[in-house]
């Protein structure tokens, strides 16, 4: 567990190293007032207790309690101030590890698994190095003090002590054990609750569509249903060791009793130091029972630290070169491979160059592995066997958020912030003025609509932009990518929700953001990429056929097919029954 931590803190440990200190420097004043408590026992039964040593022991108990408290509350505010700090900087860093991970982390994640560790993990990890870490040191300071103290005074009592704690220590294994596996399940089934509750909120449109509302509060009912009765269980099973360790610790003093007197009356210990041993026994005791209470919270929140460790260890996508420089954009798959899994192939042996400038139109069937094309050309996966270059570059070597900065994306689903329209466009590029934001937002026409909303620019969406049509989140999607005016462009069916009037002024708009730049055009509507350089065919994850339009058409194979099915579907009617 301190293994873990330690990695976890990394340099970051040597914050914690003063406030450490001050609670170790608390636990030895703790035994001053021990030590003077023995003495005053002493004087008493020798009769040499006098008014002048009470004053004298008061006066030093008083200094000792008031320097504690300075002691304890400056450890204990430094502790919980630097811990706070320290899990403030390692939830940035986290959520930037993160973000240089490939998608394969988060598809393999559920959404709830991932928000639980950057949310309770990392505040079950605060609350170890903020209340459970500090207690612990004082706890077991204290505790060893005492212990190698009472050898001082008789070591066969001392021995009889150590007896009991090896009989507790394993009880209290016994216990953690316990605590890490309920642990473990009721973290999952938080993750699952939270997954849940996400998909509840976000598919609330399908739901009621589909009369489906009751079914899935019941899912969600049920998880929550189960944490409960998880807990309760755990509460039940760890009682039982909890128990045991507190009974077998508390017959420290009876049993101290009992040895120390037979060894008063056989003459081996002298009364004071029985009855020493005695107050001691009974602060051991009490530390002890204590010290479970902090060991088992220590134990439960070890499952975030351990999350936290796996998180920080998945290796984010290798590269060579911080600073990506490129003076060419072609685009070229050279016997490109790819699997989601490393079991089944989504891509084979794909080969294929985009020369700079020019238009590739990427078209198939669903699954035939279009969008996994635009998503290795931005490097959000690597590639399981080939290579894929840009401007002569193999990509591996690049750093992956350098390679975005040559590229824009139009998806399919577009991410608005829940922000400002103005800075939702103004996304694309950090320094662009006012102006260049507006007309990216004439550009791709939708300065008409935003100019009619209450507050214009400055009209605050909601999460995801649930407050706008399709087709205005994917204009100012559109916007922020004219903004950004990257030499590389994909576009994955990015009029898709537009009317025809609007698709019209849209691909106007990106007629003129396509010049110049090297475009790759994800479609299903073949006559939107007629006039496309080259076109890829996809089938099953290979390219069936690659050419320009009329050359495919020539040769009369698959595109020729798919181009006459789409020209029948024009003159498709919808009758109605005549009544």
């Amino acid at each position: 567990m301190l293994r873990t931590i330690k990695k976890l803190l990394g340099g970051k440990q040597k914050q914690l190293t003063f406030p450490v200190f001050l609670m170790t420097l608390d636990a030895i004043g703790s035994m001053i007032l021990y030590f003077i408590l023995y003495l005053t026992v002493v004087r008493l039964l020798d009769g040499a207790f006098t008014a002048g040593i009470m004053i004298t022991d008061t006066v030093i108990c008083l200094i000792a309690v008031i320097l504690r408290l300075i002691v304890y509350r400056s450890g204990y505010y430094l502790c919980f101030s630097r811990g706070a700090q320290i899990c403030g900087q390692m939830r940035v860093e986290l959520a930037d590890h993160f973000r240089s991970l490939s998608l394969g982390y988060f598809n393999q994640n559920s959404s709830g698994y991932l928000l639980s560790t950057l949310t309770k993990d990392l505040s079950n990890f605060e609350l170890i190095i903020t209340h459970a870490l500090p207690s612990m040191v004082k706890t077991v300071v204290m505790a060893g003090l005492i212990l190698i103290g009472t050898f001082f005074i008789n070591w066969k009592l001392a021995l009889a002590e150590c007896a009991v704690l090896l009989i507790a220590w394993p009880v209290l294994c016994w216990g953690n054990h316990l605590v890490e596996k309920y642990g473990t399940q009721k973290r999952n089934l938080t993750s699952k609750m939270i997954s849940i509750v996400l998909e509840y909120i976000r598919g609330m449109k399908v739901f009621k569509s589909h009369n489906m509302t009751n079914s899935h509060f019941s899912r969600m009912s049920d998880t929550l249903e189960d944490i409960r009765k998880t807990n309760v269980k755990a509460e039940i099973k760890t009682a039982v060791p909890t128990s045991l360790y507190s009974i077998v610790v508390s017959f420290l003093l009876p049993l101290v009793l009992l040895i120390g007197s037979y060894l008063l009356l056989g003459g081996s210990i002298l009364p004071e130091q029985l009855v020493a041993f005695l107050i001691m026994s009974l602060a051991l005791s009490a530390l002890l029972i204590a010290f479970e209470h902090s060991y088992n919270m220590l134990k439960d929140l070890k499952l975030a630290a351990v999350n936290l460790e796996r998180a920080y260890d998945t290796k984010p996508l290798p590269y060579k070169e911080e600073q990506v420089k490129l003076s060419h954009f072609d685009v070229s798959f050279e016997h490109v491979d790819f699997s989601y899994n490393r079991q089944a192939d989504v891509l084979h042996d794909v080969n294929f160059h985009a020369k700079e400038g020019s238009t590739t139109a990427l078209i198939g069937p669903s699954g035939s592995g279009k969008s996994t094309i635009a998503s290795l050309i931005a490097r959000f996966w690597d590639v399981t066997k080939g290579c894929i270059k840009i401007g002569g570059r193999d990509v591996k070597d690049l750093n992956p958020d350098g390679i975005l900065h040559y590229i824009s994306e139009v998806f399919q689903e577009n991410t608005l912030l829940s922000d400002t329209i103005y800075n939702n466009i103004g996304a694309g590029r950090e320094n662009a003025t006012e102006k260049e934001v507006y007309a990216a937002a004439k550009a791709a026409h939708c300065h008409e609509f935003i100019e009619k909303l209450p507050d214009g620019y400055q009209t605050r969406l909601s999460e995801g932009g649930g407050t706008l049509s399709g087709g205005e989140k994917q204009r100012i999607a559109i916007a922020r990518a004219i903004l950004k005016d990257a030499p590389i462009l994909l576009l994955d069916e990015s009029t898709a929700s537009l009317d025809a009037d609007n698709e019209a002024k849209i691909n106007q708009a990106l007629d003129h953001l396509m010049k110049n730049k090297t475009v790759f055009v994800i479609a299903h509507r073949l006559n939107t990429i007629q006039n496309a350089d080259q076109i890829i065919l996809l089938n099953k994850g290979r390219i069936e056929e690659i050419g320009t339009h009329q050359k495919l058409l020539k040769k009369r194979g698959h595109y020729f097919k798919m181009v006459q099915e789409q020209e029948k579907a024009k003159t498709w009617i919808v009758k109605g029954e005549t009544v």
